[in-house]
């Protein structure tokens, strides 16, 4: 496959082939090994030597100012893809790629952490009987079971604009969604963005009965490209050390590094900081990777323990910038490329047939995949994003 020919690349281009592979453990599943140090401190053995390069063929991400988009308009969809609408349960299929994509991440290792951004309308099954004309919900039972947690995006402020709070029937449909979940055992993540430390507090004390982590995004808008100046220290900061998301206080994520100039002043920033678990993207400014090392410096907090780290995977789009992306790629060829998609946040993307083998095989299955490449890093975790584009599939 191409992203398979991809990652043999990256390994050849490294600083050395790798050696290391990933191997299946009933035990401990690629599990994170801790050691004792001199200085007394419990801490992260990284897996073998791996760097995530990009070919010269991926697009440049530009800071903050987003390529245009050269890309078919909403009116002429069956245009750029020279099909109708796919004859496909859109919902039921994102659900199968996030679960299968969980089952093959940790049947390696065990303790690897699924991470849905969005899509709250995944966890139900909306069924309409004789006697409820408007439906009635299950959970998804499995698709929950597939996961560690869930992030929501803009639960109390941001979710139209930066800083503006958001609707309150938005915030009720969101909160009632994590408080049927509550059962289920998934750790939450919220996401505000706002600025004002008032704010922040009152969406803390709503979230309170969720036991649910929160951060709230310093501007501009909604890249998540700096870390957050208020509070300037992490809420529940502590020297404990974090081998799991269940055991963080808090949490970080900067997604767009670009505003930090280089990787070196990018991770300079992160360790300077005590944050139980930061979300990374594994590649600096989209298209530069992280690598071995640079892992080794992000594991530990200021402090000096370790912490978790999770990586940033888009299943549902294709990003433009990408490692995997070829020169010769468009709407329709590969036949799993869709036309453009208008609202992408950081860059030029591409909606996908996300429920193509071809499509999932280059997200996760071989340890040259996207997830594979994620995994042997080091990374404790993902978190999913796309998964709101089954919504968009059925708008089609």
């Amino acid at each position: 496959m191409m992203a398979e020919a991809n990652w043999q690349k990256v390994r050849d281009l490294s600083r050395g082939k790798v050696s290391g592979k990933l191997t299946r453990n009933p035990q401990s599943r690629f599990r994170w090994k801790r050691s004792l140090v001199a200085f007394g401190l419990v801490v992260g053995s990284l897996c073998a030597p791996v760097t995530l390069t990009a070919p010269v063929n991926a697009q440049q991400l530009e800071p903050f100012v987003p390529p245009p988009n050269s890309l078919s308009s909403p009116s002429k969809r069956s245009e750029a893809t020279g099909t109708e609408k796919p004859d496909v349960q859109f919902a039921d299929e994102m659900r199968d790629f996030v679960i299968q994509l969980s089952r093959w991440a940790k049947s390696y290792r065990s303790d690897f952490s699924i991470i849905a951004l969005n899509g709250l309308e995944l966890t139900e099954y909306l069924e309409t009987t004789l006697f409820a004309s408007r439906g009635t919900a299950e959970p998804a039972r499995n698709y929950l079971r597939a996961l560690d947690g869930i992030m929501i995006e803009a639960p109390f402020y941001g979710f139209d604009k930066y800083g503006e709070p958001t609707d309150s029937e938005e915030t009720k449909y969101i909160l009632g969604y994590l408080d049927r979940m509550k059962s289920s055992g998934l750790e939450y993540f919220a996401l505000d963005y706002t600025d004002k430390s008032d704010a922040q507090q009152a969406a803390r004390q709503k979230l309170r009965d969720l036991n649910a982590l929160y951060y709230a995004a310093p501007p501009p808008d909604k890249q998540l490209s700096t870390l957050a100046k208020v509070p300037r220290t992490p809420i529940g900061a502590n020297p404990h050390i974090i081998d799991n998301i269940r055991e963080a206080k808090n949490y970080a994520i900067v997604l767009d590094s670009s505003p930090y100039g280089t990787k070196d002043a990018f991770i300079d920033a992160m360790i300077d900081t005590n944050y139980d678990v930061l979300i990374i993207d594994p590649f600096h400014r989209g298209t530069i990777p992280l690598t071995y090392d640079d892992m080794k410096r992000l594991r530990y907090k200021k402090v000096g323990t370790p912490r978790t780290i999770l990586a940033y995977l888009n299943i549902g789009t294709a990003e433009t910038y990408r490692y995997y992306w070829q020169n010769n790629w468009r709407a329709g060829s590969p036949e799993f490329i869709g036309e453009g998609n208008l609202d992408a946040r950081w860059g030029q993307e591409h909606h996908v047939y996300y429920w193509s083998q071809a499509w999932q095989n280059i997200m996760f299955g071989s340890e040259n995949s996207y997830l594979g490449g994620i995994m042997k890093l080091g990374f404790d975790g993902v978190v999913l994003g796309g998964l709101n584009e089954y919504s968009w599939w059925l708008d089609y």
